[in-house]
């Protein structure tokens, strides 16, 4: 799949690259890339995640647990539940050693994650993630005033595939306005999907665009959602003047071809 962006978030979402992060002073290097395992049914596989302080960081408890995970349908929101709300959740399939440590600079966290998949389950994508936070020290007294207190919290995403999967997306809609252009796409397979792509704009007649844009990179889970908005803000009029274009929407979503949209629209600024 050809690689238009890659997003790296902390507190929330999926952290998909490996570095150093830091919450408030909190300094810690981590192996962020998400868990993607494909397996069997009543197959055991097995998986690490590792965190270890900055030098010169205090001991900090951690506490580690899975949770359901998902988005809203423009990406902004996510929301998390207990292993098991989902359908198609992996979480109550985790076992986790340990769930809760004492990190020191010289001891680093080493969680071994254990997935067991079901006998009964039947193929498709399953998803969850795991939380790693920091635990708040009850010897820390606390400071007269108002204070607030910032804690790490580290989220990475565990997809567990069992074979057949179905790939299949569609575009159900593309909508232009003033300053945004926003494409709907669903996900009618069997198997959350990342999506990207671009938008180009074309005079009618004309081969080259006028201009285009990337379209960044997006998952598309199979519930409780099975549409996703995907958005790109657009130039000023200096850029693109008011008229009639041909947009063409080219996504790239992990198949042997790319999914295509075209119309024609008028743009009024």
């Amino acid at each position: 799949m050809r690689k238009i962006g890659q997003s790296l978030r902390v507190s929330s979402g999926f952290l998909l690259l490996a570095g150093t992060l830091s919450a408030s002073g909190l300094q810690f290097v981590a192996t962020l890339d998400s868990i993607r395992i494909t397996a069997e049914p009543g197959q055991t596989v097995n998986r690490d995640f590792s965190l270890r302080l900055a030098r010169e960081q205090p001991d900090t408890q951690f506490r580690v647990a899975a949770a359901d995970f998902w988005r809203s349908e423009d990406g902004k929101q996510s929301q998390y539940a207990v292993p098991g709300t989902l359908a198609r959740s992996c979480g109550e399939w985790l076992t986790l050693s340990p769930t809760e440590r004492l990190v020191t600079v010289d001891q680093p966290l080493a969680v071994r994650i254990s997935v067991a998949v079901p006998l009964t389950a039947e193929p498709g994508g399953y998803w969850c993630v795991l939380t790693v936070r920091q635990v708040p020290d009850p010897r820390a007294q606390a400071e007269p005033g108002v204070r607030v207190r910032f804690l790490a919290s580290v989220t990475v995403g565990i997809f567990v595939n069992i074979e057949p999967l179905n790939r299949s997306m569609k575009v159900t809609a593309v909508d232009l306005g003033a300053a945004l252009a926003e494409i709907t796409v669903l996900n009618d397979g069997n198997v959350p999907i990342g999506v990207e792509g671009r938008l180009e704009f074309r005079k009618p007649g004309e081969e080259k665009p006028v201009w285009e844009v990337a379209i960044a990179r997006h998952t598309v889970f199979t519930e409780p959602l099975r549409t996703a908005r995907l958005t790109a803000s657009l130039p000023d009029s200096r850029v693109l003047p008011s008229g009639e274009y041909l947009v063409r929407a080219v996504l790239d979503y992990g198949v042997d071809h790319f999914l295509g949209v075209q119309r024609r629209v008028r743009i009024e600024r």
